[in-house]
């Protein structure tokens, strides 16, 4: 059933399953982290390599951080607890510049610092860098929209999919490898089918909603996916792989 309040452009700015929407986007994100993250830490433990740097462990308490952040602000607008939401919600403003720096930087020395990473993994600071700058973009955007409910409530969640590629590339990235070989189709896939299934699967519930999309989900998704077909092809560049092995002393 469509609100009875309908915004600007015809769209309903909330309905009845808006909450169980974001709700399950938010655990499926939370999923896709704990099990691929679970299974690198396993991968790791048997060949003795949980050796982490420092600036690995600040970027995972900020990455986490922001996971927290995130499903407790669903909770408590779950909970009608609006106010505590809104003061809440000043934490991501040390959050995000944290992130904006972490990212990349943990992605850098984790090339920089190991004299032996495969080019593969120096031509991966594509996805890294493309994934942290267009997430933040977003998540800054959605802050920025807080006073409109169904521009902020998507800005926000399909941000932080956009971060959730390094948790479902360690899922099914080695298998979807082997199988599809090399390429730029068959690197899109490996690399962002998990979030761009989630991506579609908010405007899938929109069109059934609403029978419309959201322009913040049209600029956001359309966002993502220029950022990760940037990466893509960067990926493949040999002059993206000189360069990042030039930057990083390789």
């Amino acid at each position: 059933m469509l609100s009875k309040t309908i915004g600007r452009g015809g769209f309903a700015p909330r309905h009845r399953y808006d909450r169980t929407m974001i709700a399950a986007v938010v655990f499926a994100v939370w999923l896709a982290i704990v099990l691929g993250f679970g299974i690198d830490i396993v991968k790791r433990a048997y060949g003795d390599a949980l050796h982490f740097s420092l600036i690995v462990h600040f970027h995972a308490l900020v990455y986490t951080g922001w996971l927290v952040l995130l499903a407790t602000q669903v909770w408590l607008v779950r909970s009608g607890r609006a106010a505590a939401h809104r003061r809440l919600g000043r934490a991501a403003l040390i959050l995000l510049p944290a992130m904006l720096v972490l990212g990349p930087a943990t992605a850098y020395y984790g090339v920089a610092d190991n004299p032996y990473m495969p080019d593969k993994w120096i031509a991966w600071l594509s996805v890294n860098y493309t994934n942290a700058l267009g997430a933040i973009v977003l998540l800054v955007a959605g802050v920025l929209m807080r006073r409109n409910p169904a521009a902020h409530k998507r800005l926000m969640v399909l941000g932080t999919i956009a971060l959730t590629e390094p948790g479902f590339s360690r899922i099914w990235a080695p298998l979807l490898e082997a199988r599809l070989g090399a390429g730029y189709l068959a690197f899109y896939i490996s690399t962002y089918i998990g979030t761009f299934v989630l991506v579609i699967a908010v405007g899938v519930y929109d069109l059934a909603t609403r029978r419309r999309l959201h322009p913040a989900y049209v600029a956001a998704a359309l966002w993502i996916f220029a950022n990760q077909a940037l990466a893509d092809w960067l990926f493949h560049q040999p002059f993206w792989l000189a360069a990042m092995k030039r930057m990083t002393g390789h």
